[in-house]
């Protein structure tokens, strides 16, 4: 279960073990730079732990909820931001949780500075599989998280180190797939 939580930590964000509420403006700053402007202006902010437990930082009216990196001041470093739609948000706390994402609930999440991964293949890695020299980098991007409309998307599947600058579902073959959309 712990395996499962870093890997979707990783991946979603690195939302893991936030510093302190002085750090609240830099980052809700940080956590609205994941979602286009006209998203970001009306979304949510909380902080998640490393349990998928959320602090909420600032209230939303438009359904969304963006989450801040471990540290805001520093983007870019296996720590990135991430908006997630009512269902996205639901997927997040079933990965956490150890449970299948409800299939009836199509999840979105816009990852505008982009992301990373220890893995494509499995969900529950935390650290690199054998062989593999680096994590997954992924570029700016949205990902649709619905296992069925990733397995049904034509798009490469099962990849260890997939072209990240073309669509590509991650975790394929899982409850946990997902497809990645660079927008850059």
């Amino acid at each position: 279960m712990r395996g499962r939580v870093r890997s979707a930590v990783g991946l979603m964000a690195g939302v893991l073990a936030i510093p302190a509420m002085g750090q609240a403006k830099a980052e809700i700053a940080s956590a609205l730079s994941a979602a286009p402007k006209a998203i970001a202006a009306g979304a949510a902010v909380v902080r998640m732990d490393g349990r998928g437990r959320m602090t909420e930082l600032r209230t939303g009216e438009n359904g969304w909820t963006c989450i801040p990196p471990e540290d805001p001041a520093d983007v870019g470093n296996k720590n990135f931001p991430a908006c997630f739609n009512k269902y996205g948000l639901e997927w997040l706390e079933d990965f956490y949780a150890g449970r299948k994402p409800n299939p009836n609930h199509v999840g979105y999440s816009y990852m505008l500075r982009g992301g990373w991964s220890w893995s494509n293949t499995d969900p529950a890695a935390r650290k690199l599989p054998s062989g593999q020299k680096d994590y997954i980098h992924i570029p700016p991007h949205i990902m649709i998280l619905d296992a069925r409309a990733a397995e049904i998307s034509g798009f490469p599947s099962g990849q260890a180190d997939p072209d990240t600058n073309k669509p590509f579902v991650m975790f394929g073959s899982t409850a946990f797939a997902i497809l990645i959309i660079p927008v850059e």
